[in-house]
Order: C-alpha cells, then sequence, then structure tokens
C-alpha cells in the first residue's frame, strides 16, 4: 500500500457517507483510489477532463461535471472546491497545489456537510505538506 493510500482512508474516517474517494495531479493522474468494493471507476480521459475544470470554474456551474460516467449538476464553486449533485449522490472536490481530491457520496443533504469537511480537511492537509 502507498502512502497515498492512507489519505483515501483517512478520507472514508471522516463521513460514513462517502462511497469512493480518490487524488489526483492536477494533470488528471491517479495518485490514490478507492478499490475493491467502494472501487473509484473514473477512467483516465474522464479525470483529465474533470481536472481541467479547475482551470475556469466559474464556468461550471453551466455545464456540470462527470464522473464514472456520471453527469453532475453543479449548484456550487468557491476558489478551490466544487460541489456537484445528481439525485441523492453528490461530490466534493478541492484544489491544491499539485492535487484535486475527490469523494462522492450518496445520501441527502445533511450529509454532505461532513463529506465536505472531509475533503477539505484532506486538502488542506496536502497544502501543509507542500501538495
Amino acid at each position: 500500500m502507498s502512502g497515498w493510500d492512507d489519505y483515501i482512508k483517512l478520507l472514508f474516517g471522516k463521513s460514513p457517507a462517502i462511497k469512493r474517494a480518490a487524488i489526483i495531479g492536477l494533470d488528471g493522474s491517479v495518485w490514490a483510489r478507492s478499490g475493491d468494493s467502494n472501487a473509484f471507476s473514473a477512467s483516465e480521459q474522464e479525470l483529465k477532463k474533470f481536472a481541467a475544470l479547475f482551470n475556469d470554474i466559474n464556468s461550471v456551474p453551466g455545464t456540470g461535471a462527470d464522473l464514472e460516467n456520471i453527469h453532475y449538476i453543479v449548484p456550487r464553486v468557491e476558489e478551490k472546491l466544487i460541489f456537484g449533485k445528481k439525485e441523492q449522490t453528490g461530490f466534493f472536490a478541492s484544489k491544491t497545489n499539485q492535487a484535486i481530491v475527490i469523494a462522492i457520496y450518496e445520501g441527502d443533504n445533511a450529509q454532505s456537510a461532513s463529506v465536505r469537511a472531509g475533503v477539505e480537511y484532506i486538502a488542506q492537509y496536502l497544502l501543509g505538506a507542500g501538495y
């Protein structure tokens, strides 16, 4: 197991609503992803396109975002955060200087607060470590 996998485990511990997660580079390359029954299955091409969304983050609410062959509406973005939603699922993605932390969750809006907090916690830790 690589050290990056430990961050995925830590992220899962932040919210029981998190079902799949990944840490990717700004080029879309996978640094770590959840596996087994919680496998994060976004393709390389999909992740490259997703990572590029942060280059023009303010346009994302108009186009939405795709992960794991699911199109999400994006009701909200912040400077380094994208929130996507589709029915009872959604995702949060937070950008650091070199990486993007992604968590896909299932549950109602009340669940999303703990998912966001977990994603931002990992992102802040990575920023503090120079990533």
